[in-house]
C-alpha cells in the first residue's frame, strides 16, 4: 500500500513539475498538486521515519508556491527543473531502499523467536575479562491462528537496540520497522521442537544475529532450532584487535588484500589466503574468544531453551545433534568450534576464511563450504586434510555481501558494486537450499529435498 502512495505522489508531484516548465494553465495543474500534496501528508503522517521521500516533500512544497503565484519565467524554470532533479533522487532512494516483502518460510512450522543475554567470566591471562552475549533463538513454532500474534518482528531490531550504533544511523535505517519478519517473538513451540537438531550461528565480526534472518526462519520452519551468538562490545572488540596489529603485519595483511582481489589461479588463492591466516594472529585471538562464547552457550543450552513458551524444561538429551554455522568471521568461528568441541557435528561455513588457533588440525565432522566467486578456493586447505566429508558448492554471480540480508533489503548497495550480478531473493533461496539439505543430510540424517534452492 505505502509503495503505491510513494510511486502516487512522485508521479503527479513529476506531472506537476513538468507543466510548470511549460507554463501550463493553473486548471491544469492544480489537481495535480492538490494530489501530490494530499498523498505527501498522509504518507508522511504515517511513516515519518521514511526519510527517502524528504526530496520529493520538498519539490512538493516548491511546487506548491509555484502554482498558486506568479513567478518570473527564468525563476519558474529553475526551480522545475531543481523539482524533478529532487524527485528524481527521491525515486533512486525509493527503488534503493525499499520497504520490501521479505518470501514466506517454506517449511511446514511456524517461527517462533526469542532474544537473552548471558555473561561469562574470562579467566584465561591473556583474556581476562567479562564477556556480555545477546542470543537470539529462532525454533519451530506452532500454527494455530490463535495462537500467533497479527504480523512477525520487525527486520533488525536487534541492530537498532544494539548499544554502540551511532543516532544518525538509527535514524537511517528506522524505516525498516515497516519490514516484518515471519518470526512471532514469543510463539508457543511445536512438539517437534524439543528433539529439533540445534545449529549454532556466529555472525560476522561487527553485526547482529538476526543478519541472516531469511536463513534462520527458513530453517526453524523446517524443524531446526537456531542460535546466534553476538558479543555485545564487538566493537571494542575489534579496536582492541586492530591496536595489536604491528605496522609490519598490518602492510603486509594490506598487500595480500590487494593480491586477493585481483586475477587469480586457485591454487594461488589457497597459497596466499593461508599465509594470511598465518599472519592474522589477532583475529585468531577474536576467533578463539568468540568460540569459548559459543561453549559456554552450549553449555547453557538447557536453560536458554527452557524460556521458549511451550519447551520442556529439562536438560539437553545427550544424542542430541549439534551443528556449528557461521558467515564471513563467523566461519571461522563455527569451524575452529568443531575442533575443540565434540558436541559439534557439523559445520557450515558462509564465505569466511580459516582464521583461528588451530589452522593445522584438520576437520573430522562432516563441512559445507559456500563460496563467493572471488573467494572460491580461499579454504583448499582445509579441504585437502580434511578427514570427513567436505562440501563446497560457489553461488555464481555472488559476491560476500550477497550472503547477508541485504542483498534483499538493500538493492542500493548493488549500484555501488557491494553486491555481485544474481539476484538477491535468488542467491537467498540458493542459499538457504544448500545450507537445508546439508543439514538433512549429515544432522538429520533425512533425505534431503532436491527440489530447495
Amino acid at each position: 500500500m505505502w509503495t503505491t502512495i510513494e510511486r502516487a505522489i512522485l508521479t503527479t508531484a513529476s506531472l506537476t513539475a513538468a507543466m510548470t516548465l511549460i507554463a501550463a494553465p493553473t486548471s491544469v495543474t492544480v489537481p495535480t498538486i492538490v494530489a501530490a500534496t494530499t498523498l505527501s501528508i498522509v504518507r508522511l503522517v504515517n511513516n515519518s521515519a521514511r526519510w527517502q521521500m524528504v526530496p520529493a516533500y520538498l519539490a512538493v512544497t516548491w511546487l506548491c508556491v509555484a502554482v498558486a503565484t506568479t513567478l518570473p519565467i527564468g525563476m519558474r524554470i529553475i526551480g522545475g527543473v531543481v523539482a524533478l532533479l529532487l524527485l528524481t533522487m527521491a525515486a533512486a532512494l525509493v527503488i534503493g531502499l525499499p520497504i520490501p516483502s521479505l518470501p514466506q518460510p517454506d517449511g511446514p512450522f511456524g517461527v517462533g523467536k526469542i532474544t537473552t543475554t548471558e555473561e561469562r567470566d574470562v579467566t584465561t591471562a591473556s583474556r581476562m575479562g567479562r564477556r556480555r552475549l545477546f542470543i537470539t533463538v529462532w525454533y519451530p513454532a506452532e500454527t494455530n491462528p490463535v495462537q500467533r500474534h497479527p504480523e512477525g518482528e520487525a527486520l533488525w531490531s536487534e541492530f537498532r537496540e544494539a548499544p554502540g550504533i551511532p543516532p544518525v544511523l538509527r535514524r537511517l535505517t528506522g524505516y525498516l520497522k515497516q519490514v516484518r519478519t515471519h518470526a512471532i517473538r514469543d510463539a508457543h513451540a511445536s512438539q517437534y521442537a524439543t528433539t529439533a537438531p540445534v545449529v549454532l550461528y556466529q555472525p560476522g565480526l561487527v553485526s547482529i544475529t538476526a543478519e541472516n534472518s531469511l536463513l534462520m526462519e527458513s530453517l526453524a520452519s523446517h524443524g531446526y532450532v537456531v542460535v546466534g551468538i553476538r558479543h555485545i562490545d564487538q566493537r571494542a572488540e575489534l579496536d582492541e584487535a586492530d591496536a595489536a596489529i604491528d605496522s609490519g603485519t598490518a602492510k603486509r595483511t594490506q598487500e595480500i588484500n590487494r593480491e586477493l582481489r585481483g586475477p587469480l589461479t586457485r591454487h594461488e588463492r589457497a597459497r596466499i589466503s593461508a599465509e594470511l591466516y598465518r599472519l592474522s594472529t589477532s583475529t585468531a585471538a577474536v576467533v578463539a574468544r568468540r568460540t569459548e562464547d559459543s561453549q559456554h552457550v552450549l553449555n547453557r543450552l538447557p536453560t536458554i531453551l527452557a524460556t521458549i513458551p511451550g519447551y520442556p524444561t529439562g536438560e539437553l538429551g545427550s544424542g542430541r545433534p549439534i551443528a556449528a554455522m557461521g558467515l564471513s568471521l563467523g566461519g571461522a568461528v563455527a569451524s575452529e568450534l568443531s575442533k575443540m568441541d565434540d558436541r559439534c557435528t557439523a559445520v557450515i561455513n558462509i564465505d569466511g576464511g580459516l582464521y583461528g588457533e588451530r589452522l593445522d588440525d584438520s576437520f573430522s565432522v562432516p563441512y559445507l563450504m559456500i563460496y563467493s566467486e572471488l573467494n572460491a578456493g580461499s579454504n583448499d586447505l582445509a579441504r585437502d586434510t580434511a578427514q570427513a566429508e567436505f562440501h563446497e558448492v560457489t553461488a555464481p554471480g555472488a559476491k560476500h555481501l550477497d550472503f547477508h540480508d541485504a542483498t534483499v533489503v538493500l538493492p542500493i548497495l548493488k549500484w555501488s558494486g557491494q553486491l555481485g550480478s544474481v539476484s538477491g531473493i535468488r542467491v537467498a533461496r540458493w542459499k538457504n537450499g544448500q545450507i537445508r539439505q546439508f543439514l538433512d543430510r549429515t544432522v538429520r540424517c533425512a533425505t534431503p529435498d532436491t527440489t530447495a534452492g
